[in-house]
């Protein structure tokens, strides 16, 4: 089915639609994970270092004459990887609170700042001409929309015992979080 009225719409709007959508589910996820749970949970982070690593191959592997990368790209490309490796060297030395805080810091920042940059940096490889938004409104946007889903998803989070069961966690095959409601689950969602 073909929605005529999508058309014309201007490719900086699309741009936006595009970004806030790929961006959208993360943002609320982390923040419901840090407001139910008090943590970001291990997956999320390699679900930004598999992407973020796809994209660093594909600029490696692309004809370097044809290609200017600008260094944060490297950066936001290389930083979940360089995680990855603190993260195994954490395990050498678990007795380390500078380490161990460093780490977090890292992880934080890839998954919050990387991970957006990456799918932002994919896009516009893949449709250059979507991401040629000339209004700020348009980037202010989808910080503000995503800065609003993840407060949403905290928000939601620290509230989850009014919103769902113990069950519901068991039936997602989350962990059930300590502070959860015993109840009748009813006929789900």
């Amino acid at each position: 089915m073909k929605a005529p009225e999508f058309e014309n719409i201007d490719p900086g709007v699309r741009a936006v639609v595009l970004i806030t959508v790929a961006i959208a589910y993360p943002a609320w996820s982390f923040g419901f994970e840090i407001g139910a749970y008090g943590r970001l949970f291990y997956e999320k982070v390699f679900v930004t270092w598999s992407i973020s690593t796809a994209l660093l191959i594909i600029l490696l592997m692309m004809p370097r004459e044809h290609l200017q990368v600008p260094r944060i790209v490297w950066f936001a490309t290389a930083l979940p990887s360089l995680w990855l490796i603190f993260a195994m060297a954490a395990r050498a030395a678990p007795d380390e609170p500078l380490f161990t805080h460093a780490l977090t810091i890292m992880g934080f920042i890839a998954y919050l700042a990387c991970f957006p940059y990456v799918i932002y940096m994919s896009i516009s490889i893949a449709y250059p001409d979507l991401l040629r938004i000339k209004r700020m409104r348009g980037r202010v946007g989808i910080t503000a929309m995503i800065a609003a889903l993840f407060i949403f998803g905290y928000v939601i989070g620290i509230n989850h015992p009014h919103l769902l069961t113990c069950e519901d966690f068991r039936v997602a095959g989350n962990h059930v979080p300590d502070n959860c409601t015993v109840a009748d689950p009813g006929p789900g969602l």
